[in-house]
């Protein structure tokens, strides 16, 4: 897999993120980041498995962007799921259901079983991955001082007689 692949790949899963959140009402100006932790998953993870399992690979990228929709949670004042359902879409095993049930009708019992095998790891990283990051208390990603100025200005302008 060339890396120009992989950018264009991640580039349409950005655009698969977006869709997926306008399709479930996500807020407008919360839509370019809702693609862009779907965009980071799918690039993290198709970079990831040139060295790694599938397994690993989607458990560290589902830990990165569980990270990123908690940072984006703090600093956008938005929950958290609103950035991290769309950033895990992309690994959600789909494919290895579809071998499964394809595999299944087939009669191949050995394979069917492989492939169920896969699947459970897979949505099992993804679900490991997740709750890695979100038990993290919301005090933890407060590391990046958010922008305070409108705050303060908003005080002193009250403060005012």
């Amino acid at each position: 897999m060339t890396f120009l692949t992989i950018l264009f790949e991640a580039f349409m899963a950005f655009w698969a993120c977006i869709a997926f959140s306008v399709v479930f009402d996500a807020p407008k100006k919360e839509l370019v980041f809702c693609g862009l932790s779907g965009g980071i998953s799918w690039f993290l993870y198709a970079v990831l498995t040139l060295n790694l399992n599938p397994t690993m690979a989607t458990l560290i990228s589902t830990a990165v962007v569980a990270t990123f929709s908690r940072f984006a949670s703090y600093h956008r004042q938005a929950p958290s799921t609103l950035y991290h359902i769309p950033g895990i879409m992309p690994l959600v095993p789909g494919t290895m259901v579809y071998n499964t049930m394809a595999t299944a009708l087939s009669g191949q019992v050995l394979e069917t079983y492989s492939n169920i095998l896969l699947g459970l790891k897979l949505a099992g990283a993804i679900g490991a991955g997740s709750i890695l990051i979100l038990a993290l208390p919301y005090s933890f990603f407060e590391i990046i001082p958010k922008r305070q100025k409108k705050a303060k200005k908003r005080v002193k302008a009250k403060a005012r007689p």
